[in-house]
């Protein structure tokens, strides 16, 4: 398959893998351990998809960009890479905490839930959990009959009945888990995570502390090194033809590559960039042509003035939570996570040194490094919530195999949606997949 300004490679890979996230590399990575050829292609210029790390602009703390913790004892694949790499784990805002709330207009070290109240949020989280032990976070979600939960959150917690400062507290809390507003995600994405935890709520955010110590970028190139693995950075996709003898993948510079089987670990969203031939099935280009409304900005700042242990949260706030990372002498290197509606402009130092004094208000900011994956193309949003009406209609579709194709990436994960195990694990079973192919 070849034609005007397209270059043709004679050489025909086992397999192609096309994403270079966790999910990409991990397929790739396991197909070669099978002694098979693989070619791993990715749109950008640097491996990781949405997860990077990199020094604080123009310093020499490591920061993460994108995806970051993880908990090995939920999270199987994971604990998998580090026992096979032997990767160390570092804790993340560890130590004595020093607690500020914002809700209802002004700071306050108190738990936003007092008197009461304490007794419907309690009420609220009983049934939350029964919910979420309806759900077998190891089966697809479609395969279950969990329809009457594949609605809004906001219409969720209207149905359980939650008010007052009750509600306010959960609707922070998944809010920081989502960066979507709450009529643009599912409960059902969100108790499928707690399900995951072992139906811990509090589990979902406050067991999951530690983060890589050689960061989420050394770990895919440690995953990689050695592998056999082609990998050629830079390489958009256009299109995808299986109708001959071979796959062939056209770039958006001509080139073709051939293989006798791929992975596709590209973001859902990006699937309609590419043209397959014959095309994708029904289902999965409506979930693709739909997104997913993740668009939390995480915000890095150097402060002046920050307590230590800071651990703030906030509704109706431009950051939902903030807490630093580093401390170098008077000065805090600190991450805030600013959702949806805000339109706070991370580069704008005078604005983010006010959205952060809704909560520290003698803090000055003074550098801010911030990566916006919403507005990249091979990215297209944050980590996968899923809107409402798609697990519940095609979870199965989303990692169902076509022809000589696998799928793969944390958008399509059965347990951890949007996380970086849900990356491995997807990444795990699409070698399996490519390795039946190959045999057959």
């Amino acid at each position: 398959m070849s034609g005007p300004g397209m270059t043709e490679t004679t050489q025909i890979y086992d397999t192609i893998v096309i994403g270079g996230g966790f999910s990409g590399v991990c397929a790739a990575r396991d197909v070669s351990d099978k002694g098979r050829s693989v070619l791993l292609l990715e749109a950008k210029a640097r491996l990781g998809g949405r997860v990077g790390s990199a020094p604080f602009k123009n310093r020499s703390e490591m920061i993460e960009l994108g995806g970051t913790w993880v908990a090995p004892k939920y999270h199987p694949f994971v604990a998998r890479e580090l026992e096979r790499y032997n990767l160390e784990l570092v804790q993340s805002h560890g130590g004595s905490l020093k607690t500020i709330w914002h809700f209802f207009g002004e700071p306050s070290s108190r738990i936003p839930v007092q008197g009461d109240d304490l007794f419907e949020l309690e009420r609220a989280l009983y049934q939350i959990k029964k919910d979420a032990h309806r759900i077998d976070a190891r089966v697809p979600r479609d395969q279950q009959d969990l329809a009457d939960l594949d609605i809004p959150i906001a219409a969720y917690f209207d149905r359980i009945g939650v008010s007052g400062s009750s509600r306010a507290f959960l609707e922070m809390w998944v809010i920081l888990g989502s960066g979507a507003l709450l009529e643009e995600w599912s409960a059902l994405s969100a108790l499928s995570l707690i399900a995951a935890m072992d139906n811990s709520v509090y589990g979902w955010y406050g067991a999951v502390t530690e983060k890589f110590a050689i960061g989420t970028s050394g770990a895919i190139e440690t995953m990689l090194k050695g592998s056999g693995v082609e990998v050629q950075l830079n390489t958009p996709v256009a299109s995808v033809d299986q109708t001959g003898a071979t796959v062939a993948v056209t770039t958006t510079s001509g080139q073709v590559f051939q293989a006798r089987s791929l992975v596709l670990a590209a973001p859902l969203a990006v699937w309609t960039d590419i043209t397959f031939n014959p095309p994708l099935s029904e289902n999965k280009v409506t979930a693709a042509r739909i997104g997913h409304p993740g668009r939390m900005k995480k915000i890095w700042m150097l402060v002046e003035n920050m307590p230590d242990g800071l651990y703030a949260s906030g509704l109706g706030t431009d950051f939902v939570q903030i807490f630093p990372e580093y401390t170098d002498g008077d000065k805090k290197i600190a991450v805030g996570f600013c959702p949806p509606p805000s339109t706070l402009d991370g580069n704008d130092l005078n604005a983010v040194t006010n959205a952060l004094r809704q909560f520290v208000p003698d803090a000055k900011v003074l550098a801010t490094d911030v990566l916006d994956y919403t507005s990249d193309p091979y990215l297209k949003g944050t980590w996968m919530v899923q809107p409402p009406g798609i697990l519940s209609r095609y979870a199965s579709s989303l990692i169902a195999t076509e022809g000589r194709i696998a799928f793969a990436g944390a958008d399509i994960a059965i347990r951890w949606l949007g996380w970086i195990d849900g990356a491995l694990e997807t990444g795990a079973r699409a070698a399996q997949e490519v390795d039946s192919i190959l045999t057959r």
